[in-house]
């Protein structure tokens, strides 16, 4: 019981951070193309996105409930849950000897950045459970359906 009850969590955790592991890469490719195409990365630098969407993907864990809640409580927790990313990153860039954040573009860069794959992947994930839900939603009434005609 405990396990299937885990199970539909952790596959979403896991995609959740395979997407934002995704969208990261790709914001730190636009962001080092366009405003700091001079620097030379080492293989460590593949290590970021995974940290990054790990820390992104703990946020989400801290304001997660199983619980029903209104549509404002919802904007609440993905406002926190968006706070508490931005102060982690930020936080971890700003001691990092290797992200410039001298450079007066790079913390706005980074803001900005996390935002947009924060609002990028929720709309995503929004999406996904959506089809996900009408899917499940037919197989019921199918279901139904079948049971139905089976009493009759």
């Amino acid at each position: 019981m405990i396990r299937e009850k885990l199970k539909e969590p952790l596959i979403r955790i896991v995609r959740l951070y395979t997407l934002q592991v995704t969208l990261i890469s790709v914001l730190l490719i636009i962001l080092g193309k366009l405003l700091d195409s001079s620097r030379v990365f080492s293989y460590e630098a593949f290590f970021s996105p995974l940290l990054y969407a790990l820390i992104g993907t703990l946020a989400t864990l801290i304001t997660h409930t199983d619980k029903e809640i209104s549509m404002k409580g919802l904007i609440i927790r993905k406002v926190v849950t968006l706070l508490l990313v931005e102060a982690a990153i930020i936080f971890i860039a700003v001691r990092s000897d290797t992200i410039p954040t001298e450079q007066k573009w790079v913390i706005p860069g980074i803001a900005i950045g996390i935002i947009v794959v924060f609002l990028l992947s929720n709309i995503i994930m929004y999406f996904s459970d959506k089809k996900e839900a009408r899917k499940l939603s037919a197989d019921i009434v199918r279901y139904q359906r079948e049971y139905l005609k089976g009493k009759q």
